[in-house]
């Protein structure tokens, strides 16, 4: 396949781009006696590099692309102790002459694909994130020989086809294998084998560990464990009374040992989030709360797969058992919360038109997407960007909370109608808590 050049990349950001994308999740073969090998690709400084394509002017500037917060920044930055996640008011402070832009998601995202089309041509078990992608090279070295010349060679090739610099990391499962391409970033290669794996970790902040966040790392350090070498020291039993189900992968991965396996993403044919009322209601404050409620959930599912919806379809379903649906097609393709929303209640207007109470109500997201190939102009993205950095941060926020930790809107309404646990409201169908 030919790819086109960073030049050609810039002028197709703007137009619909055909792919052989394979965006839930199905984890590929375990590979049974096989060796693992997993390669993981980073793209480094992945929206400011970009940037400083596109404005030869800004090379070698501290260049900061983020609306609030910094989403990302150049090297020239960081070595003014910037990074990623500091406020826009820190960062100019310490970097006063610090370019700052609001970003273009659609010419990322073209660039993004590019990059994990090189990953496909080496392996088809590539999964991949906003900006980096695992690749199961697992069982490929007799196509390809060498894995570490396998990775140099995808470095040069993503270089010649993007001009942007990549760092890859080659180890014997996924958590390796990102830690050891940190070690050389910027544009670095390296390789961990698991036989190196326990003397690789021992000196490093137990905060490098997948798994430890923040609260976890304060309470290792309470027992003065520092290090991934000093986290050896507790036995599983100790993790696991310390941290649940999470102290088991702790004890596992601070050996070096993590399980988890490449997954190649499937696009579903639909996302559809509805449910009965828990009593027949013809409220219709409490009927768009919950579609509003159902659409919030259907579209932080579709963002987590990165596809966005072309069809949205509302049903109805009236206490005599009688059923109503109507679709519609959005002007263009979308994941986001108030553009599917304000479809929604206009398909709920329209078709509850009977005085019979409702039973139920759901909203059905279809004919998607991929996110990378969305139509858009190339430098309109400044408020595109700051609206899904917030919807992204909406995300973050009930992936670790619960569904209900944001609740705004219309589906207020719902707030003492319902019981609520860690997931966010109970539904009365229950897989839909969920």
């Amino acid at each position: 396949m030919t790819c086109p050049g960073a030049s050609h990349l810039l002028t197709r950001a703007s137009r619909a781009m055909s792919s052989t994308f394979q965006p839930s999740f199905v984890p590929l073969d375990a590979h049974a006696g096989t060796t693992r090998a997993v390669l993981h690709v980073d793209i480094d400084a992945f929206f400011a590099a970009i940037e400083q394509l596109r404005d030869p002017r800004l090379q070698g500037q501290p260049v900061v692309v983020g609306a609030g917060v910094i989403a990302s920044c150049s090297y020239e930055a960081r070595r003014s102790g910037l990074h990623a996640g500091m406020p826009l008011t820190e960062a100019r402070r310490l970097c006063p002459g610090a370019v700052v832009l609001d970003g273009h998601a659609q010419v990322y995202r073209c660039f993004a694909e590019v990059i994990f089309d090189c990953c496909r041509e080496i392996s088809p078990g590539v999964e991949t994130f906003l900006d980096e992608a695992y690749c199961d090279l697992t069982g490929t070295a007799r196509l390809h020989g060498d894995l570490l010349e396998t990775a140099r060679a995808l470095k040069q090739r993503i270089r010649e086809r993007t001009r942007l610099r990549v760092t890859c990391g080659l180890g014997p499962n996924r958590m390796l294998a990102k830690l050891v391409g940190k070690t050389v970033k910027p544009d670095g290669l390296a390789r961990i084998e698991a036989r190196d794996a326990e003397l690789f970790l021992r000196d490093r902040p137990i905060e490098q560990l997948a798994g430890v966040g923040r609260a976890h790392a304060k309470t290792l350090r309470s027992m003065r464990l520092y290090t991934i070498g000093d986290l050896r020291a507790l036995p599983v039993e100790a993790l696991a009374a310390l941290f649940g189900v999470v102290g088991r992968q702790l004890f596992e991965r601070c050996r070096g040992r993590d399980t988890a396996p490449v997954h190649v993403r499937e696009v579903p044919q639909s996302i559809s989030r509805e449910t009965s009322f828990h009593r027949d209601t013809a409220d219709r404050a409490e009927i768009e709360g919950m579609l509003e409620y159902l659409v919030g959930r259907a579209c932080r599912t579709a963002r987590e797969l990165d596809l966005e919806a072309r069809t949205v379809a509302v049903r109805l379903r009236y206490v005599d058992h009688e059923g109503a649906e109507q679709a519609r097609s959005l002007p263009a393709p979308s994941d986001s919360d108030p553009v599917v929303l304000a479809l929604a209640l206009e398909l709920l207007r329209r078709q509850f038109t009977r005085r019979a109470a409702l039973h139920g109500v759901g909203v059905v997201l279809s004919n998607f997407a991929s996110r990378a190939f969305e139509q858009g102009e190339l430098f309109d993205a400044g408020e595109t960007f700051r609206r899904e950095s917030l919807l992204r941060a909406f995300d973050q926020v009930r992936g670790a909370y619960g569904h209900g930790a944001l609740v705004s809107g219309r589906a207020l309404h719902l707030k003492g109608r319902l019981a609520e646990d860690r997931h966010g409201f109970v539904l009365r169908t229950p897989s839909l808590t969920q």
